[in-house]
């Protein structure tokens, strides 16, 4: 759905071909009906014909229903979330190096404790435990969803690194515990909010009795002395948490929404017990006690599913948590990367990070350089070569490498200090002003001051004015404030997280509201990172040995493209490793396979052909033998999908859409051509300064940067709003606003549509708590109102509120489940 309704197109403003068709007919066709992945059961892209919405899906279920795991899905309540896509090549698991240690020097059973990113329900906790029993039979696993962390009793036999890729290959992640526990604020706020619920009940139900005529004797002084300290228990369990919050904003000159709350409390509370040792009754105790523990529990509501956003990702341990294999007299040993200085050799395995400026000491090696300059396809570096800092190796062998700097002084580390936005004591709601609380505040004081004044001029009698002031002070309850609009956010949140999409700071909604432009890095970002097969066609037409030869090829090697060659010639059929020839790589420029008397080549075109016309056009990959073309190949970035309906969308919407990118520029506009973004909106061959160069010349303020790579961090940090679709290296999604494992780029039009949805509610509900306060006071100042009458107005308001606020955002059919 796009961020606002597309205006219908008047008659004849469009013919076919044009432009405005194009994206016409793009909208129509996002709007169709959708059938739903065979996995997690989110509607599936157009051009999927495999009933999956992507590969991480459909890999995951076919591993279930291959281990005859299918319990999986009965246990699950609902629909899943989309499954992020593993990495092509090896993951960094040097992590994992003290924990093997551990168990080969203990005797007997121990235990070691891992965080898990993406356990998101039973199903998830049954398929863990299924997975480690058939693993390990005398061990155990203890699984906690809240933590994100998995406890692991087992002995030296376990295989734990067997283990852990397993786990990883039905797309969790897995990584080393860092100890903390990130509940306890929210369990904090959750226990509080139980005691005073406790507190509330029972001086409600005593409360009862003296509404309903109780007036003397030891039972109504037992129930009024129980009431006012229940209220006594709550204001001590519950008012700190919204003063402290209140305090830290007025030293920062900020009136929020804990300001009207605390106040409301603390000067209800002051009047009840002026009332309890005066006239031996506390009034509104009962209403008072009630008002803490809902906006305790609102409170919770607020930081719940934030919190649990948080604990999807791998812990980001920061600078410290970068590990390196650091060679000292021949031996390899693990140290944290900032101890790294110049001169050490570094022994760097495939797909690891170069973390500092080096000298490739061993044979030449591919790297990939897309996080450093957004360059999408690896380069071959020769022995004796500098590598920058932040280049991954792509080949298959480990190399060495020499340091040319500290770690302190390399482009990762400066990337990785990057500022990250705080949300700190400012709690902005969307669709309101930033100045409500103050409004609010001062509604409250001048209302109840005015009721006060009133009531006197009436009795002339000063009880009868204070009594009237703090019946006030209680009714004006911000109950939309306090409850409602946190229930809105769980909402909101809970569905985006049905959708794959993780909001980490709960002001994104108030700050997307403003946002007119969205900035997208290329690779990794609008392309999957991944390499396609242009011609297919070509595949189709070799030969059964050419293609059984061809894949033996392109099967052995972890280079982007020949992975996407190796996954080409699956798809076009059924194919077989060759059994009887030799394959070997010839680092920086392809294999060959040697099958009796002839040499079969996969690789450059220049090194694998003699023909100089081989070497040129279009294509970058050749199959020849001995030296003599059978095939030629163009690769290509793989767009992620429906990318092309989501910058239609967002245009529609009357947001621009740039593309910056630290690639090639015909690389840069080839994609915009496919994306439908204009040349004039392209932004290439910029590096991490110039991109966030490119974000404050803007308006930041209204920007929103999409990227994941380390060339992106600066200019995330410098945007109003910021998102990635990165998971794999959570410094990058722990630095970001949101995040999301969808397949495509939807998310940012989900995100967008959300928050302006979000903001409707909320000004309803402002609406509503308006009209139901004025109607409160106008009875406070009459003398109509009377402490049952209270007891009964303040939780029914907020019932209402909350009824309504539950209904606006599931009607439609929409599916919630908190």
């Amino acid at each position: 759905v796009g961020r606002a309704d597309v205006p219908p197109a008047r008659s004849g403003a469009c013919d076919a071909g044009s432009p405005m068709s194009a994206v016409t007919a793009l909208l129509a066709r996002g709007d169709a009906a959708q059938a739903v992945c065979g996995h997690c059961e989110q509607p599936i892209p157009s051009g999927r014909t495999d009933g999956y919405c992507c590969r991480g899906c459909k890999a995951v279920a076919t591993l279930i229903r291959t281990a005859s795991l299918e319990r999986y899905y009965d246990l699950r309540r609902g629909p899943g979330m989309p499954i992020a896509e593993a990495p092509d090549g090896p993951r960094d698991r040097k992590w994992l190096e003290p924990l093997r240690a551990t168990l080969a020097n203990t005797e007997g059973a121990c235990t070691l404790t891992v965080d898990l990113q993406g356990v998101h329900c039973s199903a998830c906790v049954w398929l863990l435990e299924t997975l480690f029993e058939r693993e390990h039979q005398g061990g155990s696993i203890e699984i906690n969803p809240a933590l994100g962390r998995a406890e692991l009793r087992v002995d030296r036999s376990f295989p734990l690194e067997r283990f852990v890729e397993e786990v990883e290959a039905f797309g969790y992640r897995v990584g080393p515990s860092d100890g903390a526990d990130e509940s306890q604020a929210g369990d904090g706020l959750l226990v509080r909010a139980g005691i005073c619920l406790a507190m509330a009940g029972n001086a409600m139900m005593l409360s009862a009795a003296i509404h309903l005529g109780l007036r003397s004797g030891p039972t109504y002084v037992w129930a009024s002395n129980l009431t006012f300290v229940a209220s006594s228990i709550a204001m001590a369990i519950g008012a700190p948490i919204f003063a402290r919050s209140a305090l830290a904003g007025l030293r920062r000159g900020i009136l929020h929404l804990d300001l009207p709350i605390f106040l409301g409390m603390t000067i209800a509370y002051v009047g009840s017990v002026w009332s309890f040792f005066v006239g031996g009754r506390a009034n509104y105790v009962d209403t008072l006690t009630a008002f803490v523990a809902l906006m305790l529990l609102g409170r919770w509501l607020q930081t719940r599913v934030v919190e649990r956003n948080r604990r999807e990702m791998l812990r980001d341990r920061g600078l410290d948590g970068l590990l390196c294999r650091r060679l000292d007299e021949g031996r390899a040993e693990l140290a944290p990367c900032s101890r790294i200085e110049v001169g050490d050799v570094l022994l760097i395995a495939p797909g690891d990070l170069v973390p500092i400026r080096a000298t490739l000491l061993d044979a030449d090696a591919t790297f990939s350089f897309d996080w450093i300059d957004g360059e999408s396809r690896p380069r071959a570096i020769a022995t004796n070569a500098e590598l920058p800092s932040g280049a991954l190796l792509a080949s298959d062998s480990a190399v060495r490498v020499r340091a040319e700097e500290t770690f302190a002084d390399s482009a990762v580390s400066s990337l990785l200090r990057s500022a990250s936005r705080d949300d700190l004591t400012e709690r902005t709601i969307a669709g309101l002003p930033k100045n409500v609380g103050g409004v609010y505040v001062v509604f409250v004081l001048v209302s109840s001051a005015l009721s006060g004044l009133l009531a006197y001029l009436r009795s002339h009698d000063v009880v009868t004015a204070l009594e009237v002031t703090t019946a006030a002070l209680v009714v004006t309850c911000p109950c939309a404030f306090g409850i409602a609009v946190p229930l809105a956010y769980e909402m909101t949140q809970t569905r985006l997280r049905r959708l794959g999409v993780f909001v980490r700071r709960p002001s994104l909604f108030e700050r997307i509201l403003g946002v007119t432009r969205v900035v997208f890095d290329k690779t990794g970002t609008v392309t999957t990172g991944r390499l396609t097969i242009e011609n297919e066609d070509g595949l189709r037409a070799l030969s059964d040995g050419d293609r059984r030869r061809l894949y033996t090829l392109a099967i052995r090697s972890n280079h982007p493209k020949s992975r996407a060659l190796a996954l080409g010639l699956e798809k076009s059929g059924a194919v077989a490793i060759d059994e009887h020839g030799t394959v070997r790589e010839v680092r920086g420029h392809g294999l060959e396979l040697i099958e009796g008397a002839r040499t079969y080549r996969l690789g450059a075109p220049a090194w694998a052909s003699d023909s100089a016309a081989d070497a040129g056009g279009t294509e970058d990959l050749a199959f020849t033998v001995d030296r003599s073309p059978i095939a030629t190949f163009t690769t290509r970035e793989q767009l992620r999908p429906e990318a092309a309906l989501e910058v239609a969308r967002l245009e529609a919407s009357g947001v621009e859409v740039f593309l910056l990118s630290g690639d090639r520029r015909d690389r840069c506009e080839e994609i915009a051509r496919e994306l439908g973004i204009p040349q004039r909106h392209v932004v290439a061959s910029s590096r991490p300064e110039d991109k966030e160069r490119f974000i404050t010349d803007g308006d930041a303020a209204t920007t929103l940067m999409v990227g994941d790579g380390l060339n992106d961090a600066r200019a995330l940090a410098s945007a109003g709003c910021s998102a990635t679709p990165s998971i794999e290296r959570p410094f990058t999604a722990s630095r970001c606003d949101f995040y999301f494992v969808s397949p495509g780029l939807e998310p940012v039009s989900q995100v967008m549509t959300a928050a302006d949805r979000l903001a409707k509610v909320v000004r309803a509900d402002l609406t509503i708590a308006f009209v139901y306060n004025v109607f409160a006071v106008a009875l406070c100042a009459a003398g109509f109102m009377k402490p049952w009458l209270a007891a009964i107005l303040m939780p029914a308001s907020s019932i209402g509120t909350l009824a309504f606020t539950a209904w606006f955002l599931t009607r439609g059919g929409r599916r919630w489940t908190s």
